[in-house]
């Protein structure tokens, strides 16, 4: 095995402990939280560590983020390469991300979901006595397109994000408004005012797209004094998985 791959194992194996120490996951971990594919190059590498004690069968394509679409109706213009293998205890799979050449915009991101989804081996009556259930696991990650036009800039939409307290039917929602050509992704996103903090409800994905907006559902909550007194605070996600605080004042 090559040094760089020693690397990667090294480096795939400590995010997976650290997201194993916080709840039971995939046991199969890829190298990063996201993947920027820019603009001109030919294709990406992604590299998978099985960090189960066990084999596992992989299928791995791209969709739009959607969570119930069957696979035959996954159509998007990434492809990867090899989209169906076994992974043994502690191997590592190279992957390849293929963009086929279909026209993207050039004035922003354009963002894909990579799924990786993982079958264990189902154990004989024979050698696993009583009930026994094989759970397979999906896991999500993001895959953003980025055009020569824009630079790597980071979080370059966390100073230029705009919010607004609207109402969405009876329910309170948290307006945000992003006028870069980058996604921002919350890891979360929540409203104070008057020392009282409210988040907003969760969702299964929680980012606003470049040059667009979008309402967060707000829980209830006691009556807004004002909105020259509320301060909304947020985390986004970098390039590299990392956690980037901010706070605005509502408009």
């Amino acid at each position: 095995m090559t040094d760089r791959c020693e690397r990667w194992r090294r480096k795939v194996l400590l995010l997976a402990g650290c997201v194993i120490a916080l709840q039971a996951h995939a046991g199969v971990m890829p190298e990063s939280t996201r993947v920027i594919y820019r603009e001109g190059q030919k294709e990406r590498t992604l590299m998978l560590a099985n960090t189960n004690a066990y084999p596992v069968l992989v299928q791995v394509w791209t969709n739009h983020g959607e969570e119930a679409l069957a696979l035959q109706q996954a159509l998007t213009p990434l492809v990867v390469v090899p989209p169906v293998f076994r992974l043994q205890p502690g191997a590592l799979q190279g992957l390849r991300l293929i963009l086929t050449g279909e026209h993207l915009p050039t004035d922003r991101e354009s963002v894909f979901w990579l799924n990786i989804y993982e079958v264990p081996p189902t154990l004989s009556k024979a050698s696993q006595p009583g009930p026994r259930v094989a759970v397979a696991m999906n896991t999500q990650m993001k895959v953003f397109y980025r055009p020569k036009a824009l630079a790597d800039a980071g979080n370059s939409s966390a100073t230029t994000l705009r919010f607004e307290l609207r109402s969405a039917g009876e329910q309170k929602c948290l307006w945000v408004h992003n006028p870069s050509p980058y996604h921002a992704s919350f890891s979360s996103l929540k409203l104070v005012e008057y020392g009282h903090e409210r988040a907003v409800i969760p969702a299964h994905d929680m980012m606003t797209s470049p040059l667009s907006d979008r309402c967060y559902a707000l829980p209830p909550g006691p009556a807004e004094g004002g909105q020259a007194q509320a301060q909304v605070q947020f985390t986004l996600v970098d390039d590299s998985g990392h956690f980037e605080q901010g706070s605005a004042r509502l408009e």
